[in-house]
């Protein structure tokens, strides 16, 4: 097959150049995405229960819902919240499940369960989790110059009407979502005095207006042979129709306007958005599935030209831009590539000592970059952060591959054989060491499918990349790189004689033979450091902390307050304001405060005295410092406040979630079905002891309690005085005011200083029609509640976090049975038991991968204990890549456990062509000692360089910054690591421990 190819140059050039041509057109039309496209095996069902508190909605609608999803297929676990007026619940399946069939399922659930539901609830809304519904971009829109409420409120109706409509008008935006606007409302608020001296109540104005706001349809009537469609219209179209309206007392005519003021306003507002300290509208992007990031800011970027140009009164801005995080990262992922492909080369000039081979492997590695392209777009695979990083983790090993050949062919010219003769043998020689190696490193991926969940599937498109790479590598090396050796064989370039009369020299086969010699009477030196390097690997995987993925720290912060007080929406504005101005590495902040009017993100809507606010400083360094300054001043200025600081929501940690706390605690009784009261925490507290950090939020609720007794003695009737205290303490809804624009809410309000006022001017209507004054009737108290009540599998428990780890299963032990006489039962969650399985799968992925190394080896040496040599390297090179991931401050996660795999894959193959390179030589009749000794020389360019381009491929993403380079930094200290230790093994004891094989074979 070579003596074929080499014979047709021309042929071997246009075939290849057709591949390129593939390739690059292929590289602009492949997919290019952040991360790649996976399912996330959640639904959240969304319900909303206006004017119901937590315990009411928990207790009526969210237990009975909840009981009903647990019968779902495939499903792994059940977590609801309730709050005031509000719930959602997240279903978590497990990985694999078809989400479309759970969806469905779930919805046929949610209808099942409607029958038992209160009457008046809306339906649920059921949400499949999807990359695709994380936003690409913040857009926000303000005005420029100071602005009144009611210049806000046009902005708000233009941001609906127009802008909004603009942007999902693009081909390529799926949805913008809308955050942060204020609504109209008209405005009844009764006059007191003049209902109670006609003796009527606020539910006679209630009727008025919605018998008089009605929708009658169309009627058809025939006569004779003619048909007539009637319709009635509906009197009330604005307020002034409202003001005008009729109303009979008694005899007498009254308009409504003589019993309530009525007038057109704002609705009182329960969240909004600020954006570098101006009041914003926000709109969150979802882009098409299908489309491209960089595509879909093209246009977005065009469509705010031209915005900006026509609306100069209005300033927009982005933030959360994750198609610039994108960039960024394929941009630090590209330079990485480039330059570990330029120290590569440079490795090449210094030990083959000649311009051509370099040059050729210069070539090969740009045509197996193609090759990959090409194949990945034919498989369907994207380019994102996690395949890139695979194509750079596999330029080493293609370098290799082509430094194995283009060194095989020259040491033959240096037997003097002629080039064809050279390039044939050379290549036909070491196709089966190539394929092996290829091989033993792809198979080293295969056990990550041992992996549970959807942190295995994420590096399905890495495998891939890798093997496509080593597949392409693998075809360039035999096929091509013999065509190109032969062609520029007889060429001779001036450089080439320049570098040839300064580089003439023996230094590393010198230095190797002293070594070889040394450590052959001293063979003790090496299997001392052998012994190091186990017990380096014994040693760290003890020390070095686990976690899931490496912290990706760019920069940026979310922060989360909860000022545990019931303060407003305005109050919570001025002490955010207050904290952020005096941080000055603050580039942006992002705060939205109280509610969320977004339709696709599911998170709980919050209450005033909450915000979130997404903050950027440009460096780690900076979002670091200014989060200590955070810190302290909410510490000490709000010291009842609860904070956190989280990593903004990307898509990447909407695949790996954000709740990152190490143990949680669950509380729940033994014998009833709801959550031990808020009297109850402190005797809860005293069963943990010192080890919980986080408190219960609760919040200060005003409770009435109705004195029946009263009641009875008065004639009043429950239900009246019930509506009546409903109707005056609430902004209670009429009905929609339709106009010819949109429906406008009808709201009855009342408006008084404090809590007294308010129940000393209201009355309620007896069965004798006498007035009662409803203080007489109710008892006022302040209470303590629960913020929100969180429900799962066990029903509803309350959450505490632990802060101390020491000796944690002892920890457990301990509370669980200072819990067992208490009416409370106890169990434990978080980040500790993931890593304990973590570690658990890890094992079993370096067991099976070096099963499948050993099965592969001793199929292609025919030998059972000669693959054991090569085996044996591993655990000493494992000792090295947990050094330098302990030095360098790393963590034991799943990006330095691919590493270690990798680098086990890497490293072998050197030993692999070494031990192959011993047998041909045994073949040939030499002595065991002569064999092993001259195969080892044979090998040590080719062990060495191969090293050398690893590492220095791999280098770059020490010391460049990006999602891409943090991801894979862990990857590339381990194996730098273990190359650094895998390299002085394979030149030193794997000839040694071949040697005392031999030996005792014989």
């Amino acid at each position: 097959m070579v003596k074929f190819l080499i014979d047709r140059p021309v042929a071997v050039l246009m075939i290849s150049m057709a591949f390129i041509v593939l390739g690059v057109v292929s590289a602009i039309q492949i997919p290019t995405s952040l991360m790649p496209d996976i399912a996330v095996p959640e639904i959240s069902v969304q319900l909303a229960y206006p004017n119901s508190t937590a315990r009411e909605l928990e207790t009526n609608v969210v237990r009975p819902l909840r009981n009903s999803l647990l019968q779902l297929s495939n499903l792994k676990d059940i977590r609801s919240e309730t709050r005031d007026g509000f719930a959602t619940l997240k279903l978590q399946f497990d990985y694999g499940t078809n989400t479309d069939y759970a969806f469905v399922e779930a919805n046929e659930k949610v209808d099942a369960s409607l029958n038992v539901l209160p009457r008046d609830l809306d339906r649920p809304r059921v949400v499949k989790a999807s990359l695709t519904d994380v936003p690409i971009v913040n857009l926000s829109v303000s005005l420029k110059d100071g602005f009144t409420k009611l210049d806000f409120l046009e902005l708000s109706l233009f941001a609906e009407t127009v802008l909004k409509k603009r942007l999902e008008q693009l081909p390529d935006i799926a949805f913008a979502d809308i955050n942060g606007q204020v609504k109209n409302e008209v405005r009844i608020r009764p006059k007191l005095d003049k209902l109670r001296s006609l003796g009527i109540t606020n539910n006679t104005l209630i009727e008025a207006i919605k018998q008089n706001n009605f929708d009658q349809g169309n009627l058809v009537i025939q006569n004779g042979i003619y048909q007539y469609n009637f319709s009635f219209t509906n009197p009330l179209r604005d307020v002034d129709d409202i003001r005008s309206l009729y109303l009979n007392l008694e005899g007498k005519l009254f308009q409504m306007q003589e019993l309530a003021d009525i007038e057109m306003g704002i609705q009182r507002e329960k969240g909004n958005v600020f954006v570098d300290g101006q009041r914003s509208i926000n709109f969150a992007i979802i882009k098409q599935a299908e489309t491209q990031v960089y595509k879909v800011q093209e246009e977005l970027d065009l469509l705010l030209q031209t915005l900006r140009a026509d609306y100069p009164e209005l300033q927009f801005k982005t933030n959360q831009d994750q198609s610039r995080l994108l960039k960024l990262s394929i941009d630090n992922l590209k330079s990485s590539l480039l330059l570990g492909g330029l120290f590569a080369i440079l490795i090449l000039f210094f030990f083959l000592k000649d311009l051509k081979s370099p040059l050729i492997i210069a070539i090969a590695i740009p045509l197996s970059l193609v090759l990959s392209l090409l194949l990945m777009y034919v498989l369907g695979l994207s380019v994102n952060i996690i395949s890139l990083s695979g194509l750079i983790l596999g330029i080493g090993m293609m370098i290799d591959n082509a430094i194995i050949v283009a060194d095989n062919i020259a040491q033959k010219l240096e037997n003097d054989h002629s080039i064809s003769e050279a390039c044939v043998k050379g290549t036909n020689e070491i196709i089966s060491p190539l394929i092996s190696s290829v091989l033993t490193t792809c198979s080293v991926f295969l056990p990550l499918i041992f992996l549970s969940g959807i942190t295995g599937a994420l590096f399905y498109d890495q495998a891939i990349a890798v093997s496509l790479g080593l597949g392409s590598s693998l075809v360039v090396s035999i096929l091509i790189i013999p065509v190109l050796y032969k062609q520029l064989y007889h060429r001779e370039f001036g450089f080439d004689r320049w570098l040839k009369g300064r580089l003439q020299n023996n230094g590393l086969e010198k230095m190797y033979a002293k070594g070889y010699a040394y450590f052959s009477k001293s063979p003790w030196v090496v299997y001392l450091v052998s012994l190091v390097g186990i017990v380096c690997a014994l040693l760290f995987f003890q020390l070095i902390s686990y976690e899931q993925l490496p912290d990706l720290e760019q920069g940026e912060a979310q922060l989360t307050i909860d000022w545990n007080e019931p303060v407003n929406l305005q109050e919570s504005q001025v002490r955010i304001a207050s904290l952020i101005s005096g941080v000055d590495d603050i580039q942006t902040q992002f705060a939205e405060i109280g509610e969320t009017q977004y339709l696709l993100q599911s998170e709980l809507v919050k209450s005033p005295s909450e915000a979130r606010i997404y903050l950027n400083a440009g460096t780690n360094a900076k979002i670091k410092r200014s989060q200590r300054q955070l810190a302290e001043k909410l510490s000490q200025q709000y010291p009842k406040a609860n904070f956190g600081f989280s990593k903004p929501k990307t898509a990447f940690e909407y695949i790996f979630g954000s709740d990152n706390r190490e143990l949680i605690a669950k509380v729940y009784p033994k014998s009833s079905l709801e959550v031990p009261q808020v009297k109850e925490l402190p005797d809860i507290a005293v069963l943990f002891g010192n080890t919980t950090s986080s408190e219960i939020p609760t919040k200060v609720t005003v409770a009435i309690e109705i004195l029946h007794e009263n009641l009875l003695l008065y004639k009043v009737d429950y239900a009246d005085l019930l509506s009546e205290l409903k109707t005056t303490l609430g902004e209670n809804f009429i009905d929609d005011l339709k106009t010819a624009e949109s429906f406008i809410p009808i709201n009855l309000v009342y408006q008084a200083d404090n809590f007294e006022s308010i129940f000393s001017d209201l009355f309620v209507m007896n069965e004798e029609g006498k007035q009662i004054a409803v203080s007489n009737l109710i008892e006022v108290r302040n209470d303590n509640q629960y913020r929100s009540i969180i429900g799962s599998r066990i029903g509803e428990y309350l959450e505490f976090e632990m802060n101390s780890l020491n000796d944690v299963e002892r920890q457990m032990d301990l509370i669980r049975e200072r819990f067992k006489p208490s009416p409370y039962d106890i169990k434990f969650d978080g980040n500790w038991f993931y890593k304990q399985e973590l570690a658990g799968e890890l094992a079993v992925v370096i067991t099976v991968s070096l099963l499948l190394l050993y099965l592969i080896m001793a199929a292609q040496f025919e030998s059972f204990w000669q693959p054991l040599i090569i085996i044996l390297e591993v655990p000493i090179d494992i000792g090295g890549a947990l050094l330098l991931l302990w030095l360098f401050g790393g963590t034991i996660n799943l990006m330095s456990m691919i590493g270690i795999v990798v680098m086990s894959g890497i490293i072998i193959n050197d030993s692999i062509l070494k031990i192959h390179t011993i047998n041909l030589l045994r073949k040939e009749g030499k002595p065991l000692e002569e064999a092993v000794k001259e195969g080892s020389k044979l090998r040590l360019k080719p062990i060495v360089m191969t090293s050398l381009t690893t590492i220095l491929a791999l280098v770059p993403f020490l010391f460049i910054d990006g999602l891409g380079s943090l991801l894979q930094r862990p990857l590339a200290l381990t194996v730098i690591g273990g190359m650094l230790i895998g390299t002085f093994i394979s030149l030193y004891l794997i000839p040694l421990l071949y040697m005392q094989f031999a030996k005792l074979k014989r």
